[in-house]
């Protein structure tokens, strides 16, 4: 339990460190600010060093830390074997095929795969999370209780989907519709889910009013109402268009408080904010967060629908934030109370799930308790 206790509180010790940028004549410089000035906290450390560490844990846990990493050092090892000109008929995803025979050709450690997979999935996550660093803690404290802080364990192939979706996202909100298919396509070739991300560019710049929310919420209480027979219905038009492997059957999760948390969200990501502060990056996250309550609408028929919604589970801990900085001024006592409400309650959620975890021994994906992989 201490490493996971080390990776959310250590980086509060840099909350009042930052490193700025200074200029001299036409000479430009970096330096170390300490304190509790606004540029230094808005600057803030703690997004940039809980990455830093969070990327040591990945690169050092076992092989099993991580349910399916057995599955994947056997790709690992099996793909690594094979000439290049035979990697196009293997049966898989192509691209995480070709990253693990590109790897292979160096080494044959497993644990330095671990280490290059970690680096490329989490660099496009910190990049996006470091952009806007007020509020850092809450985002750190947002990210570690989504269902893709633990999924990044195991779940390689989707990981490195999710990261070249973020290099997707960055280019559909600088309106570059190429560049964003180009690496839309990449993170299809790393997960076939990953045709979700072509829903960024559309949902980015539609522009949805407060009023229009009247139409939207009976349709989504609609989508959870009818859930079972709207997912059985895309589950075959999926099968039909990319092959059998991709049939699935209905069935019970019971995954529905997170409908609860991300509706809660929405409907505070569109009654919060004042609406001349809202800018284009808010505004797209907002429709993400909408579209995230709707796959998560499906979690409880099918684990597959969580699966699809990691794309946009990983944008909440940057839009709630965001909705609290643009919060309208008749309510900057509320929001501030939220953000501390927040904090807390997702604090004692996380410490309390990961004693629960690491005392029994059972855990999401086989996570917790944390072991080194000089531990077994």
């Amino acid at each position: 339990m201490i490493p996971y206790v080390i990776l959310m509180l250590a980086p509060l010790l840099l909350y009042q460190v930052a490193v700025l940028k200074t200029k001299t004549g036409i000479k430009e410089g970096w330096y170390i600010s300490i304190g509790k000035d606004p540029k230094t906290l808005y600057n803030s450390l703690i997004v940039p060093a809980f990455f830093i560490l969070f990327f040591v844990l990945l690169s050092l846990r076992h092989e099993s830390i991580g349910r399916d990493l057995i599955y994947y050092k056997h790709y690992f090892q099996s793909y690594a074997a094979h000439d290049f000109g035979d990697l196009w008929s293997l049966d898989g995803d192509k691209l995480y095929i070709v990253l693990n025979w590109v790897v292979g050709q160096f080494t044959d450690s497993f644990q330095v795969y671990m280490t290059v997979a970690a680096a490329i999935t989490l660099l496009p996550i910190a990049k996006l999370y470091s952009e806007d660093r007020q509020y850092g803690f809450l985002k750190v404290i947002l990210f570690m209780n989504m269902s893709v802080f633990i999924m990044i364990f195991s779940g390689l192939r989707q990981s490195l989907a999710i990261a070249f979706g973020l290099i997707a996202y960055m280019y559909a909100r600088e309106k570059k519709p190429l560049r964003f298919l180009l690496f839309a396509l990449i993170a299809f070739g790393f997960h076939h889910t990953a045709f979700m991300i072509l829903l960024y560019y559309p949902l980015y710049h539609l522009r949805l009013k407060k009023n229009q929310l009247w139409f939207v919420i009976p349709a989504i209480g609609a989508v959870f109402a009818f859930n079972k027979q709207i997912f059985g219905w895309a589950a075959n038009v999926m099968a039909s268009v990319m092959g059998e492997k991709y049939e699935v059957e209905v069935q019970e999760t019971g995954a529905y408080m997170m409908i609860i948390l991300f509706a809660l969200f929405a409907i505070a990501a569109y009654f919060f904010p004042d609406e001349e502060k809202v800018d284009a990056e808010m505004n797209g996250l907002r429709n993400f967060l909408l579209m995230s309550v709707v796959l998560q609408c499906f979690a409880p028929v099918h684990t597959l629908a969580m699966r699809m919604n990691y794309y946009f589970i990983i944008f909440i801990p940057v839009v709630v934030p965001k909705i609290l900085k643009y919060s309208k001024d008749n309510i900057k006592d509320v929001a501030r109370i939220a953000r501390y409400v927040i904090v807390g309650f997702f604090v004692v959620y996380y410490l309390y799930t990961t004693f629960i975890s690491c005392r029994t021994g059972i855990s999401t994906l086989n996570t917790y308790p944390y072991v080194p992989f000089w531990g077994q």
